[in-house]
């Protein structure tokens, strides 16, 4: 999997993002909607919820749990021993499953970055 983080610069504000190889046949990014959704708080507060993540993926590979979900404002995971299906919480069809390893790459990635800023 390739990702990317970087800033999204305006001439009103700058905002972090990213982009990765998880795309649908449509083209939609669905792993950098995941991660970008910030449920309408900044950046630098979506910490505790990176962590969270990470902490429910550790459950499953450690077999404490068969399953878990991780979501935020429009966006979720479904976390199991098979991958993780990435999906909206207004359409479930519109999905993407990628590995457990990806996905730990992609929180941990992304919570760096933020706190790099």
């Amino acid at each position: 999997m390739n990702i990317r983080f970087f800033m999204e610069e305006s001439a009103e504000f700058s905002s972090p993002r990213c982009s990765t190889d998880v795309e649908r046949v449509d083209g939609v990014d669905l792993l950098a909607c995941l991660l970008i959704d910030n449920g309408g708080v900044p950046f630098n507060e979506t910490i505790p919820w990176l962590d969270e993540g990470v902490n429910r993926l550790l459950a499953v590979r450690r077999d404490e749990k068969v399953f878990t979900e991780w979501a935020r404002d429009a966006w979720a995971a479904h976390i199991s021993k098979d991958g993780v299906k990435i999906y909206s919480l207004y359409d479930e069809d519109f999905s993407v499953t990628i590995s457990l390893g990806d996905f730990e790459k992609a929180l941990r990635g992304w919570k760096d970055f933020l706190v790099s800023l």
